[in-house]
């Protein structure tokens, strides 16, 4: 079986596998920021988190940098996938798609939605 290099296959293609503990990163004991929150395991710095209010160092352990990764993919695949499309609404005017930034929210039921998109958001 052979492979195309990576420069012949799109850029998505060529990542990198996710961070792991013990692969020659700067893993730390410590808390992980995302999505188990455990205490007391192998994190690795993933970047900075800005808030309204300040700025922290952001860490997380594998499985939750491996479940990030994942959506950082997922999403990116989604967005090539749109990209350049165009859909036809009833009245025959075309639209080109578009990825919501999220820039407006509101709360409703106790949850955070984008006014333009009205997805919820989990902050």
């Amino acid at each position: 079986m052979s492979f195309a290099p990576a420069v012949a296959r799109p850029w998505r293609d060529a990542w990198p596998p996710a961070a792991r503990t013990d692969d020659g990163n700067a893993w730390v004991t410590g808390n992980c920021w995302l999505y188990c929150r455990r205490e007391g395991v192998r994190v690795l710095w993933v970047g900075s988190v800005h808030t309204p209010g300040a700025t922290g160092d952001l860490y997380a352990c594998g499985p939750c940098v491996a479940e990030l990764d994942h959506m950082v993919r997922v999403q990116s695949y989604a967005r090539d996938a749109t990209a350049g499309t165009e859909t036809r609404n009833g009245n025959g005017v075309t639209a080109k798609a578009v990825t919501c930034e999220h820039r407006q929210t509101e709360k409703r039921e106790g949850k955070i939605h984008c006014r333009t998109c009205r997805r919820q958001l989990y902050l």
